[in-house]
């Protein structure tokens, strides 16, 4: 078999896929620790399962609209172990748990037992600020592959404004909760003008911890508004202290997100490209089931124009055997480029960036202003007309 061309890190180390180039000059995505296991549209890596919207916290970024009560159009128990058993009938062995806060769903521990009894390596995503020793002990009796804690700020204020009051110093004690217990554990941000000024502490706080860190920027969807999310230039540099953070080698890992891995003319920065995999692993490495049966290529595609189906009228084992997520993303190629994106070199490597930096944050979602390059060849325009 021939040496990978590239890598994609995960934020689990087993959770590394190797790239490589089949004979018919398309890419092929194998499991790094174990090669038999190929992905595909077909058969993805991670089945990502959102079991509630409903949450203890109100975010002022949340994708999802997720607060504190019932909703009437969720999927019940059984749904959820149609879907796993049909996950699995497509060949996909991880799944992934999230919200809302899957601690305020009654049938949490059901739902994960389920998904272990299926053959599933489970893992899921809290906010932490449930965490208490029954719920730990009950985690305590089982496998649990990776736990992924959404961390906004190392400052209580800070974490609050993102947040909202009382929020921080119960999800720090969560944290330590999981830690002491031994679970594997990562952390993730979204950054976003109200807690930039917070990133040196929460790297040092990972650093201090041995935690994976996964960084991402925040997006104008769900309830998100787009004053508090980055312009270009503030994205830009946001994007340098991510990259001068991994350039530093420091002993955690830093996963830098799809929406920051374009292309630079400059480095450190121009070393984020090399995680970029010149399309959406949407639909590939990981499916999202919604909590209200939609279907997506991605928890950050979750846009009424990447719905691919819904599990109460169509079974996920037809969605995936049906490659529906590669349709839906068929817009998504560089030959469809406009503007700028349309005359870039690397055009053909990267095909626009993220689609949901398209989709959200750009005015078209054929031209990516978000885009390192982009940016970099407008202030040199500008410094050599004089507006600089």
């Amino acid at each position: 078999m021939p040496k990978p061309a590239r890598a994609i890190q995960g934020n689990f180390a087993s959770d590394t896929i190797d790239v490589l180039t089949g004979p018919d000059g398309e890419p092929r995505y194998l499991l790094a620790d174990d090669p038999t296991r190929e992905f595909s549209y077909r058969s993805p890596f991670i089945l990502e399962l959102e079991i509630t919207r409903r949450c203890n916290l109100r975010c002022v970024h949340c994708y999802a609209h997720a607060e504190n009560r019932d909703f009437g159009d969720e999927l019940t128990f059984a749904d959820f172990c149609r879907v796993l058993d049909q996950g699995r009938s497509a060949g996909i062995r991880d799944l992934s748990l999230t919200g809302g806060e899957v601690f305020m769903h009654p049938q949490f521990f059901d739902i994960l037992d389920a998904g272990l009894a299926r053959g599933y390596d489970v893992r899921f995503v809290t906010n932490a600020t449930l965490v208490d020793e029954p719920r730990l002990q009950a985690l305590c009796a089982r496998p649990i592959k990776l736990i992924t804690v959404s961390l906004d700020a190392i400052s209580p204020a800070v974490h609050e404004r993102v947040r909202g009051p009382g929020s921080h110093r119960p999800a720090l004690d969560g944290i330590d909760l999981l830690i002491a217990a031994g679970f594997p554990l990562s952390i993730i941000t979204a950054f976003s003008r109200l807690n930039i000024e917070d990133f040196d502490a929460l790297l040092g706080f990972c650093v201090e911890r041995g935690l994976t860190w996964q960084v991402q920027m925040t997006s104008a969807k769900g309830r998100c508004p787009r004053s508090i999310t980055f312009s270009p230039d503030e994205y830009y540099a946001f994007g340098e202290r991510v990259a001068a953070a991994i350039a530093a080698r420091p002993p955690i890992t830093i996963v830098s997100m799809d929406d920051l891995n374009t292309f630079s003319l400059l480095q450190p920065l121009g070393d984020l490209w090399r995680f970029w995999q010149g399309l959406c692993v949407g639909g590939l490495l990981n499916i999202f089931v919604r909590a209200t049966g939609e279907v997506t290529p991605c928890s950050a595609l979750a846009f009424p124009e990447c719905v691919v189906g819904n599990v109460r009228r169509d079974s996920l084992a037809a969605i995936c055997a049906e490659e529906r997520c590669r349709k839906a993303l068929a817009w998504h190629r560089p030959d469809a480029l406009t503007g700028a994106c349309a005359s870039c070199p690397q055009r053909q490597e990267c095909s626009g960036g993220c689609p949901e930096i398209l989709l959200c944050m750009c005015k078209a979602r054929t031209e990516n202003e978000y885009c390192y390059r982009h940016i970099e060849e407008r202030r040199i325009l500008a410094e050599a007309l004089g507006d600089g």
